[in-house]
């Protein structure tokens, strides 16, 4: 229990500082990548305005449309473009690393949206096949400024004014790994940090929980013996006296509290960790058939009907002894709490790995808020009821204890004027 407490507070406190650093980063790429974008729009409006590359191409003479006399099929000059023929695709963030700076570039369009002219300031970076193919995205999207990819561009008559910033985009990606990395490293490190200060602050829970099943160990021990000498005293005082009223009432209240301290022993062994030491395979349907077929007697003498589906054959790792008490537990609990005259039903599925047992009957009711507490230790919904029982409110915990032990399940559900079913879920 204690180290399932460890564990889940450690697991907690990795979730939170996980979600908390992924936030962190992304935030901080988020504010980058609009800082990059606000920039590019302030760059776009002083170009737009007529200083950097527009200025120079208004000093400019246009160049011809159709090609030049070295024929340059958007007028450029060969020396402009430092005799380069071909770049990576501007849009897919090739190497720029040679260009120092985010590049701006003014486009000329022809009526029909084609590239009559384009200018640079670094007109080495681009080649006229892309300028155009870019061109071509822009007017796709239909805007008159906005972004495409990494290149952001306002538009105003037959000009084009695109400022392209796949440098300040290569940064802030190369910025995010390495953000990452280093969050990664600090969530590693704090988790160890927290796993160990968890580990600190939970010991002496642990520690006074140990010393709780220590002690109900030790008096349940302690109270076998008083107990033998009560029942064996008020049995040769009544061969003195005959059968007395009184003494019938202390010989009850014997059985009913050799039955809670045997119970709690039981609870003690189970937190101790005895189960894992008797993990076997074993016939499971034999054990269930062992345990059903000896409460038939008794549940006709209650005037109910027992029913069983146990196929033959089914066979489960775990302690069978166990598993036998578990199913008592449930049978005996069914048998307390059907109605006058009603169905027992025991039933045992294969499957996949997994085996099912389930114990029904008729009548009892469970509400929901009950529910959640029904495998609590000493809990009962109705003590009053629970006590003519000669209930404790110990064998549901000590059946939950025996499936979390055998890494299975139990559930509970109940309907009004259908009845009660528990379900338990073992590994096979």
């Amino acid at each position: 229990m204690i180290r399932k407490l460890r564990v889940r507070m450690t697991l907690m406190v990795i979730f939170v500082l996980v979600l908390v650093s992924a936030g962190i980063v992304l935030a901080t790429h988020l504010s980058s990548e609009q800082n990059i974008a606000a920039q590019a729009q302030e760059a776009l409006s002083v170009l737009a305005d007529g200083s950097g590359a527009a200025e120079n191409r208004k000093d400019s003479p246009p160049p011809k449309p159709d090609g030049d006399d070295n024929g340059n099929r958007f007028g450029r000059k060969n020396d402009r473009r430092g005799g380069r023929d071909s770049l990576p695709d501007i849009r897919s963030g090739g190497d720029v690393a040679k260009a120092g700076l985010s590049n701006s570039y003014t486009v000329t369009l022809n009526e029909d949206g084609s590239v009559a002219s384009w200018i640079s300031d670094r007109a080495d970076l681009y080649s006229d096949e892309q300028i155009a193919d870019i061109t071509r995205s822009i007017l796709a999207d239909g805007k008159d400024a906005g972004r495409v990819g990494t290149q952001f561009y306002r538009k105003a008559d037959n000009c084009l004014t695109v400022l392209d910033a796949r440098l300040d985009f290569l940064s802030a990606s190369n910025t995010l790994r390495s953000t990452i990395l280093i969050a990664a490293a600090s969530c590693l490190l704090l988790s160890l940090l927290a796993w160990l200060l968890i580990r600190r602050m939970v010991r002496p829970v642990e520690d006074a929980f140990n010393k709780q099943k220590q002690f109900v160990s030790d008096a349940s021990h302690e109270l076998k013996t008083p107990l033998a000498v009560i029942s064996a005293n008020a049995e040769v005082l009544e061969q003195d006296i005959g059968e007395n009223e009184y003494l019938g009432y202390i010989r009850s209240e014997v059985r009913r509290t050799d039955t809670l301290v045997n119970s709690l022993l039981t609870l003690a062994r189970l937190d101790k960790g005895a189960a894992e030491t008797a993990m076997k395979p074993f016939d499971l349907s034999r054990a269930l058939l062992d345990v059903t077929l000896p409460f038939e007697s008794t549940v006709f003498e209650a005037g109910k009907t027992l029913e069983t589906d146990i196929p033959d054959g089914i066979t489960c790792t775990g302690s069978e002894e166990q598993i036998k008490q578990l199913a008592v537990i449930l049978l005996s609990n069914a048998l307390k709490y059907s109605d006058e005259g009603g169905k027992i039903e025991v039933s045992l599925k294969a499957r996949g790995k997994q085996r099912e047992i389930r114990v029904f009957n008729t009548g009892s009711f469970i509400s929901p808020e009950d529910r959640e507490h029904i495998f609590d230790r000493f809990w009962r919904a109705d003590p009053a009821h629970g006590r003519e029982t000669g209930g404790h409110g110990l064998g549901l915990a000590i059946a939950k204890t025996i499936a979390d032990a055998h890494h299975g399940k139990i559930a509970v559900e109940s309907r009004e004027g259908s009845g009660t079913a528990f379900t338990v879920t073992l590994n096979a």
